[in-house]
């Protein structure tokens, strides 16, 4: 086994082989100064397992100080809610609601705010005196949000608003898209509002309730 020795007089560091040392009663010679000199396997093995708890102790302190700007870093943008822009890339949507999922939170996505459309909607009979309302609504801000309350005016034939009616992302949502995986933008998403308070009536207004 090769092993480092180090002259006391100069200082010199030189590789050479254990069996060879223990040849020669653990005598050797400096080729720089000439020195000849006893060498010490215990204590080299001392230093050498002090060096190496020293390195340890430094790649120890180096992960927690990743560790903690990592932590502090995921801290600031869980708090701004920074977090809603970057997923708008899938990956990294994926990853986060991975990592929610795995920890038993929910993400709470911002909003949601004004930057959310109806495309389209339609009433149709559900039934005796029953009405079903469908359409899409589309996410056109540059982030992820939280999915609105749509909130339904029903009204006479005076156009005199007779009952107001609120569903929640939960109540209108099927299929792919859950409330907890946000609202990501350029994606029109179907909803279907259906309730025994949603009768028939001469008119119907379909609202998105936005927070500020």
């Amino acid at each position: 086994m090769t092993m480092e020795i180090i002259c006391p007089r100069c200082e010199s560091t030189f590789a050479t082989d254990n069996n060879a040392l223990r040849e020669h009663h653990y005598q050797a010679k400096c080729s720089v100064c000439q020195q000849i000199f006893h060498f010490d396997i215990a204590a080299e093995d001392t230093r050498s397992g002090s060096s190496l708890g020293r390195f340890l102790g430094k790649l120890l302190l180096i992960l927690t100080i990743t560790l903690l700007i990592i932590a502090l870093i995921g801290q600031a943008l869980w708090w701004t809610r920074s977090y809603s822009y970057a997923a708008t890339s899938a990956p990294v949507r994926h990853i986060l609601l991975s990592s929610a999922e795995q920890l038993g939170v929910t993400i709470p996505w911002p909003g949601p705010n004004k930057e959310i459309r109806i495309l389209n909607s339609q009433v149709t009979q559900a039934g005796k005196h029953l009405a079903r309302i469908t359409g899409n609504i589309e996410n056109v801000a540059n982030k992820v949000q939280a999915y609105p309350v749509i909130e339904v005016t029903l009204s006479n034939v005076y156009g005199a608003p007779i009952a107001h009616l609120q569903f929640t992302a939960a109540q209108y949502l099927s299929g792919a898209f859950h409330a907890r995986s946000g609202f990501v933008p350029g994606t029109a998403v179907p909803f279907t509002l259906s309730s025994p308070a949603l009768t028939t009536a001469a008119g119907y207004q379909v609202t998105l309730l936005s927070r500020p």
